[in-house]
């Protein structure tokens, strides 16, 4: 979809008029420039109210309007809302061209503009490709303000970098696990190194073997594609600091042998949305030449049962001399993200950023709206929900008590997976905080965002959202400024 900006309403032939109504907004004004909306506006009680709409076709102009419910004028999250609604109605009316009239003045500040480009975008995605009767994009948006808007033409052109690599990742964690496993990962990574000019370090089974990635090779046991741990190195010419990204990449996770039940398992080839994101945010940073050096690192498995399956009672020696106690078979993410924090915290990056659809218990706590963010860096925590809140992908942040730690300890190795009893998107950030050594760490809980099983406010459809490129972008981008 293309987005321009304009400053004189001249909509396209067959392009519907999606005009805003903001809460208290004077519409005397409009009734002048489109009488024939004020009468059946007048009937529906258009108040400006976020969910209101009102379709009327014009005979007059010939042409569909929707009266779109847009609550306050400056407020970023109200941007992402309309958005959402406009572009729901523009694709249930099957519009392709449309032109958003902003008849209130404003001013519109660079964050309200920045989310309704994003949500605008966001929001004319979904993925059909299997499906005989494909839905109609919408391909090409105007906003047109009464006023100048702050949006000059780079900054909607930047965000398109950033939001083609968000589809790019929304239909990678939307692919049928037949194709999108390990070996599928390995090749888009591959794909993504060569376009960008990225060096890209893989191991499989017999590098794994020989580093001693011993959480990867135990929950890929019983896969016919071997497991992996893939490094992206994006590194400009000039960088004042280095971060390393980490996800986790379950392509499949059957629960292992403590098998998940049917209802629990359809959605799990989203489990490795983790490290589509880490793969995304890279991919964005490199385009925007951002500079940051990066290591992006992605732990590849699928977590099936079968004859060479890893089995509760195992201990498991991880590269740094940790011994794990298997407890649940379930809890294999946290095993191969270890592997992962090791080789991450050898680098000596200046901080480690990991996304992870990690617990469900997470999903409880916070819904699907905001991720859980578990950092004991307060620079650090406090620069990613900045640009959370900046990003429209929301951080709440969890604590990381010591005290808790007991909890993770097993009696017959230094650590346990799983049985935690309670808090365990907690105890499963201290459990990943032990292998990070010194270095800032931030664990960052996605299972609640990454994949929606229904729309939600600023989503209109389900599956996955690329929830975390956004939010890494807008943190990098900041980082260097």
């Amino acid at each position: 979809m293309k987005i321009t900006k304009k400053n004189q309403f001249r909509p396209e032939a067959d392009a519907g008029i999606v005009i805003p109504v903001f809460r208290g907004m004077d519409l005397a004004a409009l009734w002048r420039e489109f009488p024939e909306l004020e009468h059946p506006a007048r009937l529906r009680r258009i108040k400006g109210e976020i969910g209101e709409a009102l379709a009327c076709h014009s005979i007059e102009q010939r042409r569909l309007f929707l009266l779109v419910g847009a609550g306050r004028p400056a407020h970023a999250p109200d941007a992402r809302k309309l958005a959402c609604k406009a572009m729901a109605l523009l694709r249930q009316y099957r519009v392709g061209k449309a032109l958003i009239y902003f008849t209130t003045p404003g001013p519109y500040p660079p964050e309200y503009l920045h989310g309704l480009v994003d949500y605008l975008h966001l929001n004319n995605y979904r993925f059909e490709r299997y499906k005989k009767k494909k839905s109609r994009p919408v391909y090409r948006v105007q906003l047109v303000f009464r006023k100048r808007a702050a949006l000059p033409p780079g900054d909607i052109r930047s965000r398109e970098v950033v939001l083609r690599e968000v589809e790019w990742v929304r239909d990678l964690v939307n692919e049928i696990p037949a194709r999108a496993n390990p070996d599928a990962m390995v090749e888009a990574f591959g794909a993504a190194a060569r376009a960008r000019g990225l060096k890209l370090d893989v191991w499989r089974r017999k590098e794994l073997e020989a580093n001693a990635m011993n959480g990867l090779l135990s929950v890929g046991a019983s896969s016919c594609c071997e497991p992996a741990l893939l490094a992206l190195h994006y590194e400009p010419r000039t960088f004042g600091r280095t971060v390393a990204l980490v996800g986790k990449g379950i392509t499949f996770d059957s629960g292992g042998l403590n098998l998940k039940p049917g209802s629990y398992m359809e959605d799990m080839k989203c489990d490795m949305a983790g490290a589509a994101a880490v793969l995304g945010a890279v991919n964005a940073a490199a385009a925007l030449g951002l500079p940051v050096k990066i290591i992006g690192l992605a732990a590849l498995a699928e977590n099936l049962p079968g004859r060479r399956a890893y089995k509760p009672g195992d201990i498991i020696t991880f590269a740094n001399k940790k011994t794990v106690e298997i407890v649940n078979t379930d809890a294999e993410g946290r095993l191969v993200l270890a592997d992962a924090l090791i080789v991450a915290a050898r680098s000596k990056p200046d901080m480690i950023i990991e996304l992870s659809t990690l617990t469900g218990a997470v999903v409880t706590a916070l819904g699907d709206s905001y991720a859980g963010l578990m950092c004991r860096s307060k620079k650090l925590s406090a620069g990613l929900l900045r640009a959370g809140a900046a990003s429209g992908e929301l951080l709440w942040e969890l604590p990381l008590p010591a005290e808790y730690r007991e909890s993770i300890v097993s009696k017959v190795a230094d650590l346990k997976n799983a049985g935690y009893n309670g808090a365990s998107p907690i105890k499963a950030g201290l459990f990943l905080n032990e292998f990070t050594g010194k270095v800032p760490f931030a664990h960052v809980d996605i299972a609640g965002t990454a994949f929606l099983s229904k729309p939600n406010f600023c989503l209109a459809a389900e599956g996955a959202t690329g929830f975390g490129v956004r939010l890494l972008v807008e943190f990098l981008r900041e980082l260097v400024k």
